[in-house]
């Protein structure tokens, strides 16, 4: 998962990325290995390359604020997939659309085929990320051209997943 993280002038990019059962955030080109527990109390128990920290967290829409013995700190979110799922697609868009995996995860099945005519917002394949399983939908009508997941494969953040011509 991607995400910007702005507090007052800077903006950080901030990848978290799930690797053999093991958290990791990557801020630039550094790696954290990280891992966290939502508490009863609505506390957060986290562990960031070995030391342990305890933070109250609360996030609204788009803005969060984290209280650790630290102090508090106020940040804004913004996911790129979130401000993507918002826009509308243009009616009448032509041409070959390529469809990606937006997270690392295993396909657990395709449920089309090539030369397949789909619609708009039909399911093309299923994903397993995160003991999760995401449907994975057409973003446009047309006709699937290519198709590279196969069921069992492993796949990255980025990866070609398949291709829909309208």
């Amino acid at each position: 998962m991607l995400l910007e993280i702005s507090s007052e002038n800077e903006k950080v990019a901030v990848e978290i990325v799930s690797d053999a059962g093991r958290r990791k955030i990557r801020l630039g080109g550094t790696e954290i290995l990280c891992d966290w527990i939502r508490l009863a109390d609505g506390h957060y128990s986290l562990i960031l390359d070995g030391t342990v920290l305890d933070a109250i967290v609360s996030v609204d829409t788009d803005a969060c604020t984290v209280t650790s013995r630290a102090g508090t700190f106020s940040f804004r979110i913004r996911d790129p997939r979130r401000a993507a799922a918002g826009k509308k697609i243009e009616e009448g868009a032509s041409g070959l659309q390529r469809v990606c995996a937006e997270m690392p995860g295993k396909i657990i099945r395709v449920t089309v085929h090539e030369g397949d005519t789909v619609v708009q917002d039909e399911s093309l394949l299923v994903l397993e990320a995160m003991k999760m399983q995401n449907d994975i939908r057409a973003p446009k009508s047309g006709v699937v051209r290519e198709i590279a997941a196969t069921p069992g494969m492993a796949i990255n953040t980025g990866d070609f997943l398949l291709s829909i011509e309208s």
